[in-house]
């Protein structure tokens, strides 16, 4: 409501109370001036009027300005039967008594003031018009004053209320059979009176006790039918509300519904939904929609508790369905916005941006210019198995949350999945040439936000990322090509050891495609079990003596040795790691009977194995298995210092119970990978094998052997038993040893081609034969 709608609503409440003021005080000076004394028959019209104001008359319980009373009734008896400022002054006490001691409407001053001016206009014409008249005019008088005094009741209201809200064109010619219908009520009601008035005059006051019973079940139809009528209303508002609701596909067009809903229900100026606080007199419920809050309001009307408790209950009902609306909105909303996002990282997922690189490609005809880079974090596995998924799932969430907030806007990033990122950069203004200069630039900008250190439970860690480019040419690409080919070149980067940016090219397709290949034929080779074992001596370094063989697998394809720097990451990259190790675990047991010939009871088989199988349940009985099938040789499972042993396998302590059941535990290529001395200590690591590169110039350069020489002592002083790699000279023997205690010489084996390269299980027996031989000439 504006300024000027309140000034207009306050002036016509004003004008209609100073009104009811100068009729009371004209009809208390008339009665004065008059001077007759009244019957005291006529003061029981006073509790009469004040006892039917209890029953106005309503076309609905929930009107504020759709209402009249049926005191109405008394006047019309006493305007025909008392002089006018008699009739009138009774029937201002009753009105101002009937707001003094409210039963069915809120005390108003308004509503007393206009009862008093529409009555004063009811006697004044009745006055005027009636006198002496009788029959038919009489009736007639008395239906055009009580008619008048009806229009202007309900015409003053109307301007009231629509002074705060104009109103509907629409809505007011819909009421307009209902203002008919409550003046045919209202016509009935005052009837009653008239027909008072005839018994009055034809029989005896006492004759007026007969007709109260007859306007009683007259009220109590009306009050029933009102109720009757509203119920049906109020119940189809909320049909209509719900099923308005139920279609509403936005949270605008939920509001804008339960604001109509609301005030349909209310039907009175300012119900509907608001954003400021009620009224003290309205029925009011809370709504919450996200962030906003609002009220459900009825403006206040009084009335009776159970008109109030019914509105209240309609609020409620109301309220209900609309938030049972927002609710499935909200879960239909987060049901697509998880088809479209990561969940973890609320980037979009493989699919969208997909979908995202096509509108690229599209855009302008197919003329634009765009580039993907494909990030692989370098290491990620180590984070997981270190300091647990939560914390690797933290560092996810804190590198997609840096590369949205640092890289351009018009760059789209997404997760593909694990610790796989995709960002799409477009170009289409500055041409091919201007694309790929910006493409290297932001692959350098994302290796720096994600090599930036972070810190995840208390420890500072820092991770660095894999980046493969591919970009459009002249040659049309669709987006899942363009997205392949930047994950090949993202493989060759990993490939060539990570933390680096490699741009596509076709050669690296087809090494790609070779590789595939080179998987399916690994995988057919393993299930038919072409892949052989062969067997490399780790000998004493003071005696060089036979301590222990490793098996190691080997691999022939058409004639052609695979070499196993090639097929083992394709193993591991492909799941290939742990069939291998079940077939070599396997041939090793079968070979066991060949190997006797070869090897002491003393001598350890030592095999292979990936940190991930020990977390394979059906792998550990495997080696179980093996362990009661080799005894009495001790069997040493090596496992790469690369591959980081988990939390989770630290704390099952399956590795204790593997040196438990008789196996020996080495860690192999140490040096070279991600170990620490502390995490080494909690392992129950017996050996440590050192990587060929500390050993390669130990015999030609001081400080390498200085280096080799501490490494040993400090595995010595920890009772660690060492084992060097790539011993293929004498001269390397010689330079290892120079410098080395007694003590360190007791724990150190060798092994390399100086002493014997791989070979089969009967090339084995023959080498195992000859060194006896040697040996036992040297004896002599």
């Amino acid at each position: 409501m504006n300024a000027a709608q309140r000034h207009a609503r306050w002036f016509l409440s004003a004008s209609v109370v100073l009104a009811a003021v100068v009729v009371t005080v004209l009809t208390v000076a008339a009665l004065v001036a008059q001077g007759e004394s009244l019957d005291p028959w006529w003061l029981l019209a006073v509790p009469a009027i004040v006892l039917t104001s209890a029953a106005p008359l309503y076309l609905d319980r929930y009107d504020d300005w759709l209402a009249v009373g049926t005191e109405f009734c008394v006047l019309v008896m006493l305007s025909l039967a008392l002089d006018w400022p008699q009739a009138l002054s009774l029937w201002i006490i009753g009105v101002v008594l009937a707001q003094l001691v409210p039963v069915a409407r809120a005390p108003r001053a308004f509503d007393a003031s206009l009862s008093i001016v529409c009555g004063a206009v009811a006697v004044a014409v009745v006055s005027i018009l009636g006198t002496g008249t009788s029959g038919y005019r009489e009736v007639m008088v008395v239906g055009a004053a009580f008619t008048l005094a009806f229009l202007i009741d309900i015409g003053v209201s109307v301007l009231r209320v629509h002074a705060a809200e104009p109103p509907d064109p629409g809505s007011i010619a819909a009421r307009g059979y209902e203002v008919l219908t409550l003046y045919g009520l209202y016509v009935g009601v005052t009837a009653m009176g008239y027909v008072s008035v005839l018994l009055y005059r034809a029989v005896s006051p006492w004759a007026l006790l007969a007709v109260l019973p007859a306007l009683a079940i007259v009220l109590m139809a009306v009050k029933g039918l009102t109720r009757e009528r509203e119920t049906a209303r109020r119940l189809k508002v909320l049909f209509e509300t719900a099923n308005a609701l139920h279609s509403a596909s936005t949270e605008g067009e939920v509001l804008a519904v339960l604001d109509a809903g609301v005030r349909r229900l209310g039907k009175s100026a300012g119900s509907g939904l608001r954003s400021e606080l009620p009224a003290p007199g309205d029925v009011r419920r809370l709504f919450i929609s996200g962030d906003d809050v609002y009220w459900l309001v009825i403006h206040g009307t009084g009335g009776p508790q159970a008109a109030t408790l019914r509105r209240t209950e309609a609020l409620e009902s109301i309220a209900q369905q609309a938030e049972e609306a927002l609710s499935r909105m909200r879960m239909n909303r987060d049901l697509v916005d998880s088809a479209e996002r990561d969940p973890l990282t609320r980037l979009s997922n493989r699919a969208v941006f997909l979908d995202t690189v096509d509108e690229a490609l599209s855009a302008e005809g197919g003329r634009q210019s765009c580039a993907i880079l494909f990030c692989d974090l370098d290491g990620f596995k180590r984070v997981n198995d270190q300091l647990g998924h939560a914390s690797g799932d933290a560092a996810l969430v804190e590198i997609a949350r840096r590369l949205v907030a640092d890289l351009p806007d018009d760059v789209r990033v997404a997760r593909l999945g694990g610790d796989e990122f995709a960002i799409l950069v477009t170009a289409s203004a500055s041409g091919a040439v201007g694309l790929r200069d910006r493409t290297m630039d932001l692959a350098a900008q994302v290796g720096e936000i994600v090599a930036r250190p972070m810190v995840l439970d208390a420890r500072t860690i820092e991770i660095a990322t894999s980046i493969g480019v591919s970009w459009t040419g002249t040659e049309r690409v669709s987006a899942s090509e363009l997205l392949r080919n930047a994950d090949i070149a993202m493989y060759v980067a990993k490939r060539e050891g990570g933390g680096r940016v490699v741009v596509y090219r076709a050669a690296m397709g087809e090494e790609r495609v070779r590789s595939l290949e080179l998987v399916d034929r690994l995988r057919r080779a393993i299930d038919e079990r072409r892949l052989r074992v062969v067997y490399q001596p780790i000998v004493s370094a003071d005696e060089q003596r036979l301590l222990a063989v490793e098996a190691l697998a080997r691999w022939t394809e058409d004639g052609e040795v695979v070499s196993p720097e090639e097929f083992i990451p394709l193993a591991e990259d492909a799941n290939l790691i742990e069939p291998i190790g079940e077939l070599v675990l396997d041939q090793v047991c079968d070979d066991l009977e060949q190997l006797g010939h070869a090897l002491d009871p003393d001598t350890a088989i030592a095999i292979n194995l990936s940190a991930r199988q020990l977390d394979s349940p059906r792998f550990l009985a495997r080696i179980h298995r093996a362990i009661g099938l080799l005894a009495p040789h001790p069997l040493t499972l090596e496992i790469t210092e690369t591959e980081t042993i988990s939390e989770e396998v630290i704390e099952s302590r399956v590795m204790e119970d593997l040196v438990e059941r008789g196996a020996i535990l080495a860690v192999d290529d140490f040096g070279v990978g991600f170990s620490s001395l502390e995490r080494l200590m909690r392992l129950p690591v017996q050996v440590l094998k050192l990587d060929r590169v500390f050993s390669r110039d130990v015999d030609t350069g001081e400080e390498q052997a200085a280096f080799l020489t501490s490494m040993l002592e400090m595995a010595s002083a920890t009772n660690l038993k060492t084992v060097v790699e790539g011993i293929e000279r004498r001269s390397q023997v010689e330079a290892v040893l120079s410098d080395l205690s007694a003590r360190g010489r007791r724990t150190l084996a060798l092994q390399g081609y100086y002493f014997g390269g791989p070979m089969s299980p009967a090339t084995l027996v023959r080498w195992s034969g000859q060194r006896a031989r040697a040996a036992s000439l040297r004896r002599r």
